[in-house]
């Protein structure tokens, strides 16, 4: 492995643990953040001072400061690429960033890909929660009793309905999140998510669990309710925003009551519809 590639894998193992802590910040304001800002200082400690400073601006601007290229653009900013950019960054002799925007860039091992987009051409804007989410996404109740299993539903109701190919890929990524730090807050919600599934907009499952799961390791109450979501590149920032939201709306107990009370899945699209009206209005 060249000197480069090993250096973009810390950056993107970085980007990771900044992307978590935000997250943190946003779905639990009373969070201990000490472990996670150990971690990141540990990382970063050896990088070359220019490469540093470099980072920790695109991550005050963005959550993605580290971005693949796909189908010879870069992810951030969409901006097309040379052949020759291209080709360096699949040599990956020396970092490589985006003409355009800056970020650094990497040729990706496997690409998250997607048929359906959350809105078609010509379409009109769609309003609330409506713009992440569908009532082909809406699963209640959720049989499994791990985190693999319950994992494993949603990311298979995503695939049925077009928004990912490959469900057991989209399973593993989002284990392979779940490792960095639990997704999992408090008052039985967890914020599952995959990030880097290119095209289209963010896309949201929501499950329900009655008996609840063991989701966020140990001294953690049970997980009864799971939003999970997949997320462009492009759209990391409303991602957070999405949590923040959803966060603030189901810290009411009378509001995460309703939806652990519905019927079915029908009841659950609307019960998420008026509860989040005030919230995402836009």
């Amino acid at each position: 492995m060249s000197n480069a590639h090993s250096v973009i894998n810390q950056l993107i193992q970085l980007q990771d643990l900044v992307a978590a802590k935000m997250q943190k910040k946003v779905s639990m304001p009373n969070a201990r953040l000490e472990e996670l800002e150990k971690s990141i200082q540990a990382l970063s400690a050896d990088l070359v001072p220019a490469v540093k400073t470099h980072i920790n601006r695109l991550l005050q601007k963005s959550p993605e400061a580290v971005v693949p290229v796909v189908n010879g653009n870069c992810s951030g900013c969409g901006m097309g690429l040379t052949k020759s950019l291209i080709q360096a960054v699949v040599k990956a002799e020396l970092l490589t960033r985006c003409n355009n925007c800056t970020r650094f860039l990497y040729d990706p091992v496997e690409v998250v890909e997607r048929n359906r987009v959350t809105r078609q051409l010509g379409e009109a804007q769609k309003k609330g929660i409506d713009r992440y989410s569908s009532p082909l996404l809406m699963v209640t109740p959720l049989k499994g009793s791990t985190p693999e299993e319950v994992l494993g539903e949603l990311c298979e109701r995503m695939a049925e309905n077009g928004f990912v190919q490959d469900a057991s890929q989209l399973q593993e990524l989002a284990l392979q999140r779940e490792a960095i730090v639990s997704t999992a807050v408090d008052n039985g919600l967890a914020f599952p998510h995959v990030r880097g599934v290119e095209g289209g907009g963010l896309a949201m499952a929501v499950g329900i669990s009655k008996k609840g799961v063991k989701f966020g390791g140990p001294g953690r109450s049970l997980t009864r309710i799971f939003f999970f979501v997949v997320i462009p590149t492009a759209t990391s920032a409303f991602y957070l925003k999405l949590i923040a939201g959803l966060s603030r709306t189901f810290r009411e107990k009378g509001a995460r009551d309703e939806l652990l009370a519905v019927a079915d899945e029908k009841a659950l699209w609307k019960c998420l519809m008026k509860l989040t009206r005030k919230t995402f209005q836009g």
